[in-house]
């Protein structure tokens, strides 16, 4: 069967074959490869950003780090990927800034007011969650596009005493973590991660930490 006959797409009034460019200009339209384009071009997105992070979840702590190419005209200290989201929960955006931004936000107002109506504080799992749910809804809808990034959202969970880490895409997928990794070395270092963690599972706060430098102070 020729491409153009896959999908149709309404245009003025009428309706006319679905070609491979507007497999990639509308995101509520699958390929015939069953890919949702915008999607892949949001995950290129996030390692074009240039940013690798790491996260790893010990025993009774949580370590998220970060770096990126240093630009001597910027004032590095207006530029963050690091959130503070509430008093106990954290979020590392790797991606576009601007993105991570405006998640940022919107991830502080919902956790306000998930705390005024309900009378306690968001987890990490509830946040981590509410992202997600926010990224599925940006592939369903046209005019407005999915978010190039990857959010790691961590914290200490005050109910269980323990430390979590989860990760958001812009698919709207959310995975909980022992380790992990997102950018452009990705897979090296989640290569590392994977071997780090057969060898010694258990990890000390300073354990902890020092995964996440010795990985990134890789060149």
């Amino acid at each position: 069967m020729p491409e153009a006959e896959a999908a149709a797409v309404v245009t003025g009034g009428g309706s006319r074959a679905a070609g491979p460019a507007d497999y990639e200009r509308f995101i509520t339209l699958f390929s015939p490869e069953g890919r949702l384009c915008q999607l892949d071009y949001a995950f290129n997105a996030v390692k074009l950003a240039g940013i690798t992070s790491v996260g790893v979840r010990g025993d009774d702590s949580v370590y998220v780090l970060t770096h990126r190419k240093e630009d001597k005209l910027h004032d590095p200290t207006t530029i963050t990927n690091l959130f503070a989201i509430t008093d106990r929960i954290g979020l590392l955006a790797t991606g576009m800034p601007g993105d991570g931004r405006a998640i940022a936000q919107e991830a502080r107002n919902a956790a306000a007011e998930f705390r005024f109506k309900w009378g306690y504080k968001m987890s990490p799992c509830m946040l981590a969650q509410w992202i997600a749910d926010r990224a599925q809804i940006r592939t369903q809808h046209a005019q407005i596009r999915p978010y190039g990034v990857v959010s790691m959202i961590f914290g200490i969970d005050e109910e269980k005493g323990t430390p979590e880490l989860f990760t958001c895409d812009p698919a709207g997928q959310f995975f909980a973590h022992k380790a992990t990794s997102a950018g452009p070395k990705e897979k090296e270092v989640m290569n590392f991660l994977e071997e780090r963690m057969k060898s010694k599972p258990s990890l000390s706060s300073g354990t902890t930490k020092g995964v996440c430098v010795t990985i990134l102070s890789k060149p």
